[in-house]
Parts: C-alpha cells; sequence; structure tokens
C-alpha cells in the first residue's frame, strides 16, 4: 500500500519532535520509514501508524537516531575536509601551480621589500585573524537559518581547525624580533601564511559547491 502525503507528513513531525533538524537526514529517514510502513501497510491495512512509527524508531537501538546523527557527521566532516584538501592540492598542479607561483612570488617580493619583517608578520596575523572572525560570523548567520542541512553544517568544526592553525601561526609571531632576523624562519612563516589563506579558501569554496548543490536538489534559494 502506498503511503498517502498526510501520512507522509505524520512521519515528517514524528521526526521533527524526535529533534531531527538537518533536512537532508530527515528526508533520508523519511524514505526509510516510508518503504517500512508501506510493507506493513500493504500486510495490515488496520496498522496502529503512530506505534508502528515508534516501533521502527526503537530499531535505531537505544541511543535512538544520535548514533545515526553521529556517524552521518563525521561522513560529512571527512567528505568535506577530503574535498578542501584536494582542492588545496589542485594549487600545486597544472594550471593552478602557476596562479600559486605568482601569489607567493607577489607575498614574497612584499616580505623583501618591508624592512620590519615583525611587523610584516603580525600584519599577516592580524589577516588571519581578521578570516577567523568573518568565518565565525558566517557560521552564526548559517546556525541562524530556520532550514538546515547537515551537508553544510560542518562550518563550525572548519571554524576549530583554522583557528588553531592561526594560534600556532600567531604563537611564532610573538617571537621576539631577532628571530626575524633569520631567513629560515621567516621564509618558514611565510609558507605557512600561504597555505592557511589558501586552507581558507579552498574551504569556502567547497562550502558554496555543497550550498549551490543543496539548493539545486531542494530546489531551495539563500540557504
Amino acid at each position: 500500500m502506498e503511503i498517502t502525503k498526510e501520512q507522509l507528513t505524520q512521519i515528517d513531525n514524528y521526526l521533527t519532535i524526535c529533534n531531527i533538524k538537518f533536512e537532508d537526514v530527515k528526508k533520508e529517514l523519511v524514505d526509510h520509514f516510508a518503504s517500512i510502513l508501506e510493507i506493513k501497510l500493504q500486510e495490515n491495512p488496520k496498522l496502529d501508524f503512530h506505534q508502528e512509527l515508534e516501533n521502527i524508531h526503537k530499531n535505531f537501538g537505544e541511543n535512538g537516531f544520535k548514533d545515526l546523527l553521529d556517524e552521518k557527521t563525521k561522513s560529512v566532516t571527512k567528505q568535506f575536509y577530503k574535498q578542501s584538501f584536494l582542492e588545496l592540492q589542485s594549487f600545486f598542479s597544472i594550471p593552478k601551480i602557476i596562479l600559486s607561483l605568482a601569489l607567493f612570488f607577489g607575498l614574497w617580493q612584499l616580505m623583501q621589500w618591508v624592512v620590519d619583517k615583525k611587523t610584516f608578520f603580525e600584519t599577516l596575523s592580524f589577516i588571519l585573524i581578521f578570516l577567523g572572525f568573518r568565518l565565525l560570523f558566517l557560521v552564526n548567520i548559517r546556525n541562524s537559518k530556520k532550514v538546515s542541512f547537515l551537508a553544510l553544517d560542518i562550518t563550525m568544526n572548519f571554524f576549530n581547525t583554522f583557528y588553531v592553525c592561526v594560534m600556532i601561526f600567531n604563537f611564532f609571531v610573538r617571537f621576539d624580533k631577532e628571530s626575524f632576523l633569520n631567513p629560515v624562519f621567516i621564509h618558514t612563516l611565510l609558507i605557512a601564511f600561504f597555505l592557511l589563506a589558501l586552507f581558507y579558501w579552498c574551504g569556502e569554496y567547497v562550502f558554496y559547491q555543497k550550498k549551490k548543490y543543496v539548493e539545486k536538489i531542494y530546489q531551495m534559494k539563500n540557504l
């Protein structure tokens, strides 16, 4: 027996009550519940629909949907970082490596031009901190959306990773001025800044690619 729209709405409402806030996860669960209920209703048309919803829910184990959400969150996060690092890797292969070399050379030339190297790197550190705050601001905006998707809910995790890297960078920038007379030290810092800036850009790029995909699949705008 085919599930009616009203019954699909009941399933959706039940999952909402169960605190399934991500629309993509909810849709997957609705399909899962519906396929089981179709078979059950075919066997017994007088089935207690709500009771069967609870029975299916119990099949997920003692923790209910928590284990499923944890597993999916890990999977989505892993996929996000994998795509971000693949995008980062693309900047070191043809043709993007030409752009990378040009940008790094320009940054290196700027470093050579600046006499006070410590001030130069303090400025770079400020730029990274600014990007971190920008990312945090975007996280807060995204979390305030009424409709949320697990596929897009990796920004805070990304922010934490980026923030830790920025703090490590900032730690070295606080070294005394004599450290900045060491060519190895300043070139290492320059490379670190360049990689962090690229990492940030790649993370944002992957996010917006996912955002476009979700908007297309769910026919929604301004997520």
